[in-house]
This record gives structure tokens, C-alpha cells and sequence, in this order.
């Protein structure tokens, strides 16, 4: 099993509202190659959230350890021109001329969101990191992936210092966006490689021809 640890955002395609953000593209790319794939984020108990969830189930992608916030939206992706209407008036950033600022990311998760969500998800090989966590996140993420043995894919942003998540990970940057998600497609082609098996060297080898991505550490 792989494990993608990042909230998604919602965004809006052809045939409606779907699930968005690198955690979500690595999440499908990686069920898409044949890897049993399980989500730890969070997103709002509303509108976007429930599409969130159907459209990862539709990916063959789990949710059980997404958690629901009522307190919050969930964080959405909507390209200038597109129509607003498919959602909630607070549940986007809309600038003046119709357009919209994406969000960055999703909704922040603690250290007892992540702690909480991994009892779920005992059985894992790999645990990908899909977005900065605060250093208390990130702590409770990487013990966790120790603990279980399981092979640890950090995804940066570009030109940022990497994190220190230990010596047997495999830390990589992320292009500033991903619009057609071929990066997320590229970094969840190598957690299933990982999860078939193949040891990280040899799965970064057969995966990363296929487009231009370096590690920063591994």
C-alpha cells in the first residue's frame, strides 16, 4: 500500500468538480499504476469536500483517513473563466475581474490529524509526503514511515531548503505548477515502482526518463 499524505483541493474540470492538488494527482497516478493508494489529508464538510471524496473513489484512490472539518471550506481551484457557480460563495478567492487566486495548499494537518489518520493505515510500504509540513507534521510523519519500514518520498518546493527526514529518503522538487498533473503522474509512477518492489534507486532509474525531475537527496 501507498500512502499520500496532503490535503486536496477541489477544482473544476469538463465533467465537474474533482479532486486537485499534488496529493490527489499522485494519489490517482499511483492507483492508476496498479498500487493499492490511501490519502491522509483533510478537507471541509461541505460541497467541495463531498466531491473531493467521490472523485478519488472514482480514481480507485481510499479516503477512510481523510478527516472533515466543519469549521472550514474546502480550499478550491478555479481557473479564470471557468464557472463559479459550482461553488459556494466562501469557498473559493475570487480576484476582482472573475478570475481566482488557486490556493497554494490544502488545509493544514496537524500532528495529531496525521498520528490520528495512520492508526487507520497500519500496513503500508511507502509514505509520500506531497506537501510542506510544519516540522511537528513532518516529525510525526517520517517516525511513523520508520517505524513501519516503509520507503519515504518528500516532495519541496523548488529552490526551498530541504527538510532532514532521514537518510533513506528520497526528496525531490516540485515544478512551480503542475496543471496537467505530469509531474504528480511521474512521482506516483515511482511510489507504485517502490511498492512493487523495486528498490528506490532502481525505481527512480526506470521512472525519471520519462520526464525531466532530479532528486534533491536520496
Amino acid at each position: 500500500m501507498i500512502v499520500v499524505v496532503g490535503s486536496p483541493l477541489v477544482g473544476v474540470a469538463e465533467a465537474g468538480l474533482r479532486a486537485a492538488g499534488m496529493a490527489a494527482g499522485i494519489a490517482r497516478a499511483a492507483a492508476a499504476a496498479g498500487a493499492e493508494v490511501q490519502v491522509v489529508g483533510k478537507v471541509g464538510e461541505d460541497s467541495g469536500g463531498d466531491a473531493v471524496l467521490l472523485d478519488l473513489a472514482a480514481g480507485l484512490v481510499g479516503h477512510v483517513a481523510i478527516l472533515r472539518d466543519p469549521s472550514r471550506a474546502t480550499p478550491a481551484i478555479v481557473p479564470a473563466g471557468e464557472d463559479q457557480s459550482a461553488f459556494d460563495e466562501d469557498e473559493s478567492t475570487m480576484t476582482e475581474d472573475g478570475g481566482s487566486i488557486p490556493p497554494a495548499d490544502g488545509l493544514s494537518l496537524e500532528p495529531a490529524d496525521i498520528e490520528l489518520a495512520l492508526r487507520y493505515l497500519p500496513d503500508y510500504r511507502v509514505l509520500v509526503i506531497a506537501e510542506p509540513l510544519a516540522e511537528g507534521s513532518l516529525r510525526v510523519a517520517t517516525a511513523a514511515a520508520a517505524w513501519n519500514g516503509a520507503a519515504l518520498v518528500v516532495i519541496v518546493p523548488r529552490g526551498s531548503a530541504p527538510p532532514v527526514p532521514g537518510d533513506d529518503a528520497t526528496v525531490i522538487e516540485a515544478p512551480p505548477d503542475d496543471p496537467d498533473d505530469a509531474f504528480a503522474g511521474i512521482v506516483g509512477a515511482y511510489a507504485a515502482a517502490i511498492d512493487r518492489g523495486e528498490e528506490p534507486k532502481e525505481a527512480f532509474a526506470s521512472t525519471s526518463s520519462t520526464l525531466g525531475w532530479s532528486a534533491v537527496a536520496d
